[in-house]
């Protein structure tokens, strides 16, 4: 097992295998044993791995423009793949990031496009990493990287930035809430 090696691959394609889609059918996910002496298909349509030493997570392809969330684990070689189950369908998204998988559980950011600005959910495993319950909403990403911290020094806390779409609307906050004041506050209260 310690030399097993995965690969995504288009058989259909020779050479480096840039495409202009985001995401294709036609690409598989593989593995070898051998150094590819011989090959396996691990799974149809996966196109992107992420690994750590528990979990192997594999973007698989429904459309140029969407993924499932597939999840395998160590103890199983990383074959027993698995669609991640979530809540109301977040399993398919056009993008997805691993957070954390340091507690033996997993931190999975899953992008939301149905809010304009660009954030996304931030989801918790089980033990197994198969089961997600939906942890926070409106997480911020800019410049690729997910605002998302560990706190070194608290084993098991984590800081995330979450975006307010309400911000600027007139909703009434909890209480305590703080927010800066913007250039739009400033506006609405000269216009009233």
């Amino acid at each position: 097992m310690e030399s097993r090696i995965f690969i995504t691959h288009d058989p259909d394609l020779k050479g480096h295998q840039k495409t202009r889609e985001r995401w294709k059918q036609s690409v598989h996910l593989y593995y070898s044993d051998d150094f590819f002496k011989t090959q396996n298909n691990a799974l149809d349509a996966g196109n992107s791995i992420v690994m750590t030493n528990h979990y192997m997570f594999v973007a698989k392809a429904i459309s140029s423009e969407a993924v499932k969330i597939h999840v395998a684990r160590a103890e199983a070689g990383f074959l027993d793949f698995r669609l991640a189950r979530m809540p109301k369908n977040y399993h398919i998204t056009d993008h997805f990031t691993v957070m954390d998988t340091s507690e033996k559980s997993v931190f999975l950011y899953v992008s939301d496009k149905k809010v304009k600005e660009p954030v996304g959910n931030l989801f918790v495993s089980d033990g197994l990493g198969y089961r997600f319950s939906h942890s926070l909403e409106n997480i911020i990403k800019g410049a690729g990287a997910v605002d998302f911290e560990t706190v070194e020094s608290l084993d098991g806390t984590y800081i995330a930035n979450r975006y307010d779409v309400n911000h600027g609307k007139g909703t009434s906050q909890a209480a305590g809430h703080l927010r800066e004041v913007t250039e739009e506050d400033i506006r609405e209260e000269e216009i009233a």
